[in-house]
């Protein structure tokens, strides 16, 4: 359902839904958490980030960008307690978890994007997830992150040459040392919102 170039992932385990009242975008992950791969690196102490790039679009004879907006989470394994260390940007504080089916449903719930339909039309979301291990500066600034230190690369200001520089050679840097990384691009199906209550 709504998978578009699936890489290492079945169709059916990633996808987006629409909340069908307020039009709000949903992320269906399945067991993508529990990949092999994936869990493999956290039990080495490799941090994974989730980002979540999405776009709402109108459907119609031309289609119309709406908006866009971007979600990131970070998880972490802790070894020694045996538990599942997990921030989003919008959390103020970490969530520890005892388990990676724990950890999916924290993922699922805390997942937020301010983007909703604002008139009566047809719309359909596209949306791109990266599931990433981290470059060692990334590590860096994860142990100040973990510390409260909110960084610029870790509390949403990414941006400019320097920031598009360093995401490029940290994806270098995976693909040479062979860290596990996945990008899906996603389609929700296309969905009616009715607007507002007496909306014409």
């Amino acid at each position: 359902m709504g998978l578009l170039l699936p890489v290492g992932v079945l169709a059916q385990e990633v996808a987006l839904a629409v909340e069908p009242r307020t039009g709000a975008l949903e992320l269906r992950l399945g067991d993508l958490l529990e990949e092999e791969r994936f869990r493999e690196a956290l039990d080495e102490g490799l941090p994974l980030r989730i980002t979540v790039q999405a776009e709402l679009w109108r459907d119609g004879l031309f289609d119309s960008q709406e908006g866009g907006a971007e979600w990131r989470a970070t998880v972490l394994y802790d070894p020694l307690s045996r538990t599942y260390r997990f921030r989003a940007t919008e959390l103020a504080t970490e969530q520890v978890l005892v388990s990676l089916e724990q950890l999916r449903l924290v993922v699922l719930e805390s997942f937020s994007l301010p983007l909703r339909p604002s008139r009566r039309a047809r719309y359909y979301y596209l949306a791109t997830l990266d599931v990433e291990t981290f470059s060692l500066s990334d590590l860096e600034e994860l142990q100040r992150w973990l510390r409260g230190d909110l960084g610029p690369g870790l509390a949403g200001e990414r941006g400019g040459v320097d920031g598009a520089l360093t995401r490029g050679v940290g994806r270098l840097l995976q693909r040479a040392l062979g860290l596990p990384t996945l990008r899906v691009r996603l389609q929700s199906p296309p969905f009616d919102f009715p607007g507002e209550e007496g909306e014409a």
